[in-house]
């Protein structure tokens, strides 16, 4: 499996100072865990969503530091602006290759329902999957054929892919996908319900009007 690589540079600002980096498209973060001392680091903005974008989120990413030295991380907090969605600050764990690690995978659709019929709509449920495998072993995201996807079966984490070094944490029974009915059958029905509700009350406000006259 390929790895995610990531430039970055020694990072000398730290607290209210690291606003300056910002404005230059520069994000501060810290690399911390696998018993070494954390490390204060400064990246690309626009390469950091560039990594993140192809798989970083959940993948081994390699971060190589301007000057000697990397490490191999997973992206464990990333902090953005409320309003701007900028990156304000980034954690990358470090990890060792030796030892088996839990993160969240994406979860991506494949196929079509083979009973699918116009109308209908298909639901995610989980948007991820929880995972134990080596750093290396972990994909960036995992396909779930949707194929066998019915009314009335889902597609739960039973029928998630085998992957080779990675093993699934999620409940077996734990429901992915889910097939929904049109509701305009049940839409229709409200509405006649609902109409049928109102006559009534009209009729007896008529025949309130009439004794009162």
């Amino acid at each position: 499996m390929s790895v995610l690589k990531l430039d970055a540079q020694p990072r000398s600002l730290t607290g209210r100072k690291v606003r300056q980096l910002r404005t230059q498209g520069l994000v501060p973060v810290v690399v911390y865990g696998n018993n070494q001392p954390a490390v204060n680091l400064q990246v690309s903005a626009r390469n950091l969503e560039t990594t993140l974008r192809h798989g970083g989120f959940s993948q081994l990413v390699q971060v190589d530091v301007q000057g000697g030295g990397s490490h191999n991380v997973l992206v464990r907090e990333i902090q953005r602006h409320p309003v701007s969605h900028a990156f304000v600050h980034v954690d990358l764990y470090a990890v060792s290759m030796t030892e088996k690690q839990r993160t969240t995978v994406q979860v991506v659709s494949v196929g079509k329902p083979t009973a699918f019929l116009t109308g209908f709509t298909i639901l995610q449920e989980k948007d991820a999957v929880e995972v134990e495998a080596l750093p290396a072993d972990i994909p960036a995201s995992i396909e779930v054929d949707v194929t066998a996807l019915e009314l009335e079966r889902p597609i739960t984490a039973a029928d998630l892919p085998a992957i080779p070094g990675v093993e699934y944490l999620d409940e077996p029974a734990e429901i992915l996908f889910v097939m929904l009915a049109p509701r305009v059958q049940e839409e229709e029905e409200e509405v006649a319900e609902a109409e049928g509700m109102e006559e009534p009350e009209v009729v007896g406000r008529g025949k309130e009007d009439e004794d009162e006259e």
